[in-house]
């Protein structure tokens, strides 16, 4: 089981580049009309009108005209989550309810995600939210037969020591810090525990007294 995480990408930069490239085509048939009117061409009117009525831009809330101010880039802050792990209905409801800043919500597909975010909250700090919730492990993801296993084997031999930390990681890798006592060698290698779970994801089991 790979590492939890999501890719993202700026939905407005999409956005901008795109009616950019329209403005500038608009230009360039504008440039192109008044050389014909100069040498005194018949325009192309039917291409000309056509390129007016693909004056919009395909959003994932709808489409909207380039030059709308309550399309979704003017509105929000938009960025695509890419994800490693199915979107679920339960997922949808932890972005819908329970992080603050997420005024808009699609979800795309089985991996993909769309937000808008409001002026008054910064994006980072709704990112880092997403992630500190999204991101995390069950004991039932990172469990199969084989760590359980392993798992219990540990817990056996630690069960008359009063500290102890066991990291499981979906990987499979179990690792453990133990003390008599609530030491700075003991807080050393739990340290040394969260860092790994930072890195590779999975869950930290502890004894009743931390």
């Amino acid at each position: 089981m790979a590492h939890k995480k999501i890719i993202w990408t700026s939905w407005n930069a999409v956005a901008e580049e795109y009616i950019s490239s329209i403005y500038s085509d608009m230009n360039a048939m504008e440039e192109e009309f008044q050389e014909m009117m100069q040498n005194q061409e018949m325009p192309p009117l039917i291409p000309m009108f056509d390129k007016v009525a693909a004056n919009v831009i395909h959003t994932p809330w709808g489409v909207y005209p380039v030059d709308s101010m309550f399309k979704p880039s003017d509105r929000w802050d938009c960025w695509i989550g890419s994800t490693n792990f199915s979107i679920t209905n339960g997922i949808k409801n932890t972005l819908r309810n329970d992080v603050e800043g997420i005024e808009a919500l699609r979800v795309l597909g089985r991996y993909t995600f769309v937000i808008g975010v409001p002026i008054a909250f910064e994006f980072k700090e709704v990112r880092k939210d997403i992630e500190k919730m999204l991101c995390v492990y069950t004991e039932q993801e990172v469990m199969n037969e084989e760590t359980q296993a392993t798992v219990n084997l540990v817990k056996e031999q630690l069960k008359n020591k009063n500290y102890w930390s066991i990291l499981v990681a979906p990987t499979g890798k179990v690792d453990y810090v133990v003390s008599d006592s609530l030491d700075q060698k003991y807080l050393d290698g739990l340290n040394e525990l969260v860092e790994l779970k930072q890195l590779l994801g999975g869950i930290i089991l502890r004894g009743d007294n931390g």
